[in-house]
């Protein structure tokens, strides 16, 4: 074949086929490239959403702002204003702690069983910084605080705990109520107390801006790389990433997110910093491209109206729009007063277990209602039938808060003698363990231990 001189007609005809041809093909691998990453998607990619952003920008973004009663304000939040209503203590079902409901999902072939403990609020008031200050060493000391709960927390094989305040590398920054700061040193308490899982997406979190939670991720990514941290990123990919734990075979997906920021706003172009509830769109995704890749879906929200003892209408809405989407176990925070616990079912038949509230872990607030707190234990299964919760516990807790001895106990450890030197007695006295237990067991439905 003879060659083809550059700029002859048969050459021309030549090329332009060549270039038909090219498009042609260039079209189908495109075709076939969208076709893979569709299917990829379907299967429950690691990153939700294909990099979810908000559709506006400006600072706030994303943000809700809290009106005193913990609902949030604005506009476009995505969220129902009331949800179906929730059964309260004594209409709970599963109060036996063995109801697994229809939480039942299909197993792989693997077989595994896993514990797992979740504590409230680690509310680090400053005279509690204070009192963990150790002029000796010149640095602060907080295990004590956790010392009467070390056998139980460490029992489990997973422990999550709500930290409340948010971390700070300057101790010239600690600070109280209403805008916290809490040294960075106390991650070492809850690490060596036996904490795998941190919890930072709280109404506390913004209290000092982008410095506060730069400090926290900083930390925990420096010093203790093993721990999971939810709920605050430091990047748009890290904020589209699921979060997965595996552990005993068992692979559970994680999400934290909070209401809002007591009135602060993050600027638009950091949306990613925080989880909130107003992403409501992008969290119920993720928690849907969740069912194709975990064994089980747990949210922790930071919800609820302070110092009430029921959910509130807004918070049922959520929770039950979570459950519709897939998750198994829903544990909350932020009322600072226990609330019921037990399984619910949607109006679509779906159903879950639900904390209402774990109230305070441990706090300086003396008011009787606050210093009791509860422990969500749960043991799951994986078999040839699938995943489920299998048992499930809400374990009462008690802050004893008496001059320099603030601890938490377990309140089926915790005595009269005890109780008598609790700061309560001066705020909201007499304290007594049945007056503890008698409030348990009116708010939770759950009966006494011993």
């Amino acid at each position: 074949m003879a060659k083809i001189r550059k700029g002859s007609e048969s050459g021309i005809k030549m090329k332009n086929v060549w270039i038909k041809v090219s498009v042609v093909l260039l079209l189908f691998l495109t075709v076939l490239s969208i076709d893979i990453m569709t299917m990829t998607a379907s299967a429950g990619s690691r990153v939700a959403g294909h990099g979810w952003q908000p559709e506006t920008g400006g600072a706030g973004t994303g943000m809700q702002t809290e009106n005193g009663t913990g609902m949030p304000t604005g506009i476009g939040t995505g969220m129902a204003a009331a949800g179906p209503t929730v059964p309260y203590a004594g209409e709970i079902s599963g109060f036996s702690g063995t109801n697994a409901a229809n939480n039942n999902k299909t197993g792989s072939g693997m077989s595994g069983k896993l514990t797992m403990i979740a504590a409230g609020d680690n509310l680090i008031h400053k005279t509690i910084v204070d009192k963990a200050w150790r002029p000796e060493l010149g640095t602060h000391d907080f295990h004590f605080l956790y010392t009467p709960i070390l056998d139980t927390i460490q029992s489990r094989d997973l422990a999550v705990i709500n930290q409340e305040t948010i971390f700070i590398s300057d101790n010239s920054l600690i600070s109280d109520y209403p805008t916290f700061g809490t040294p960075q040193i106390m991650g070492e308490a809850l690490v060596d107390t036996g904490f795998d899982i941190v919890l930072s997406a709280t109404n506390h979190t913004w209290d000092k801006g982008v410095r506060g939670v730069n400090d926290t991720l900083n930390y925990w990514k420096t010093f203790h790389p093993e721990i999971t941290l939810l709920g605050i990123h430091d990047s748009p990919a890290a904020f589209n990433t699921i979060d997965y734990v595996e552990k005993n075979g068992i692979r559970l997906a994680m999400f934290n997110y909070t209401y809002g920021l007591n009135g602060f706003s993050v600027p638009g172009s950091l949306y990613y910093m925080v989880n909130l509830l107003g992403q409501k769109e992008k969290f119920l995704n993720d928690v849907r491209l969740a069912e194709n890749e975990a064994d089980m879906t747990v949210c922790f929200l930071h919800i609820g109206e302070e110092y009430h003892h029921q959910p509130t209408a807004f918070q049922q809405a959520y929770v039950y729009s979570l459950i519709d989407a897939g998750a198994d176990l829903v544990i909350c925070a932020h009322p600072h007063v226990v609330e019921p616990a037990g399984y619910v079912t949607t109006a679509s038949g779906n159903s879950g277990l639900v904390f209402w509230s774990c109230g305070n872990l441990i706090s300086a607030q003396s008011k009787v209602p606050r210093i009791l707190g509860g422990l969500a234990d749960v043991s799951i299964i994986k078999d040839e039938n699938g995943t489920r919760i299998s048992s499930w516990d809400f374990i009462p807790t008690v802050t004893h808060f008496s001059g320099m001895d603030v601890r938490v106990f377990l309140l089926k450890d915790y005595n009269d003698w005890l109780a008598s030197k609790n700061h309560a007695n001066y705020n909201d006295g007499p304290l007594t363990t049945d007056r503890l237990w008698n409030l348990w067991t009116s708010v939770t439905g759950l009966q006494r231990e011993g």
